[in-house]
């Protein structure tokens, strides 16, 4: 009981701090109460609620107003068409919507103009066209792919205590631990939703589940007991996000001290600016008591810190994306960790699925049955604890390691962790 008070304590102090109420807004939340007619109804349905739910217009430099001038009469004369190509308004919604700086955002409708025999509907991802355009861009890396790279650490001798979950249908898809050169615990993984899998093996014997929760059991076995074990490296790179409670096992265990990560904030009126107060959000350093309390282990462990005087390399690429770049940037102020890799993804805004929670976030019908549109927007403004916006710009790592992706494929060799290594060892 001691561990579920813990997260959901943590769970409920954020919850509480970053919500705002939103009385009985909901018709002016959810403009269009019936599905687009027209092409031209519902691009005024998007804009318009774009313009009241969008949570970014303090730092977004787009001018929303000349969107509407410019876009509508474009759209109007596809209306006076019978038929429209799917792929012609696909390019007029990237132009006029593919510029906002949310990287989280999803906006898709449905071409109601759109011959039977052409594609139905129109996606636009902020995020996906401004990374693409990035000089050293390069697509997730496979799940395959960190298996091929760690079989080969492994037949050098490089690699014990290797343990693995891979499961491509369920988050987090992929989590990995192991001891690299004797000396240098790694744990990586694609998704963050560990601390929910513990949960649903302690307390409702999801065998799914306690796959996840042996291998990170593992990873934390090495960690406080492994005397050798002398740096961290934790990979989060090609990682889409997920579970902000996952601070408590990824972030967490790594502190001595609790830690200023970033600051948030809502909307609480209809208007573009009509935002509450910044809310700070702080990392909590967990004692190794805490840890076996979490995952039930019997051994009485010290309420001492669990990470010691080790030192810490986050390893992010351009296809790390939310709680990655949540983690990394809490990485970034620790004195003895140090952030390796590429510029991130920049969808740091947090996001929930309760519309209730504030004037802002995502609006529609995600399976596109009661509305022709659905919107995925973030609900809260983030700054770093320096006072630095990321969203649409990314996370940069203390050192820029560029991923070789031949040296990837051809020879099986990962530069970016190979680095980690080298530097955590002093060679760098």
């Amino acid at each position: 009981m001691k561990t579920s008070k813990i997260i959901y304590g943590l769970l409920l102090a954020l919850t509480l701090s970053l919500t705002a109420c939103r009385d009985e807004a909901d018709n002016l939340m959810q403009p269009g109460a019936l599905p687009g007619e027209t092409l031209t109804s519902q691009f005024e349905q998007i804009w318009q609620g774009i313009n009241q739910n969008y949570v970014f217009w303090e730092i977004d430099p787009v001018d929303w107003d000349a969107v509407y001038t410019q876009y509508k009469p474009k759209i109007e004369e596809l209306d006076k068409q019978e038929v429209v190509k799917t792929s012609d308004l696909n390019k007029l919604y990237e132009e006029a919507f593919g510029q906002l700086i949310d990287h989280h955002m999803l906006i898709k409708a449905v071409n109601v103009k759109a011959a039977p025999d052409d594609e139905q509907n129109v996606y636009v991802h902020p995020g996906s066209l401004a990374s693409a355009k990035r000089e050293g861009f390069h697509e997730a890396i496979p799940i395959i792919g960190f298996q091929v790279i760690r079989k080969k650490m492994k037949e050098d001798g490089r690699i014990t205590f290797a343990h693995e979950y891979v499961n491509e249908e369920a988050s987090p898809r992929h989590l990995e631990t192991c001891v690299i050169d004797n000396d240098i615990l790694y744990l990586g993984f694609r998704a963050f939703n560990i601390i929910e899998k513990i949960q649903r093996y302690r307390f409702l014997g999801d065998e799914d589940a306690k796959e996840i929760y042996d291998v990170y059991s593992e990873y934390m076995r090495q960690l406080l007991f492994n005397k050798n074990i002398k740096s961290i490296i934790v990979d989060v790179r090609s990682n889409s996000g997920g579970d902000l409670g996952d601070m408590l096992t990824v972030l967490s265990p790594l502190l001595k001290e609790d830690v200023h990560l970033f600051d948030s904030k809502t909307k609480i009126g209809l208007g573009r600016l009509d935002y509450g107060e910044w809310t700070p959000w702080n990392g909590k350093a967990v004692t190794q008591r805490q840890m076996g309390e979490l995952l039930a282990w019997e051994e009485e462990l010290p309420n001492t810190d669990c990470i010691g005087d080790r030192k810490v390399a986050f390893l992010i690429d351009c296809q790390s994306v939310s709680m990655a770049e949540m983690s990394a940037t809490g990485a970034k102020s620790l004195p003895y960790a140090t952030v390796i890799g590429e510029r991130s993804f920049g969808g740091l805004g947090p996001l929930t699925s309760d519309v209730h929670n504030s004037f802002c976030g995502q609006f529609g019908d995600e399976k596109l049955k009661s509305k022709s549109y659905y919107v995925y927007t973030s609900t809260w403004i983030t700054r770093t604890a320096d006072g630095e916006y990321p969203e649409g710009k990314g996370v940069e790592p203390d050192i820029t390691v560029p991923l070789n992706i031949e040296m990837l494929t051809g020879q099986h060799i990962d530069n970016q962790l190979e680095y980690a290594v080298d530097y955590l060892h002093g060679k760098k």
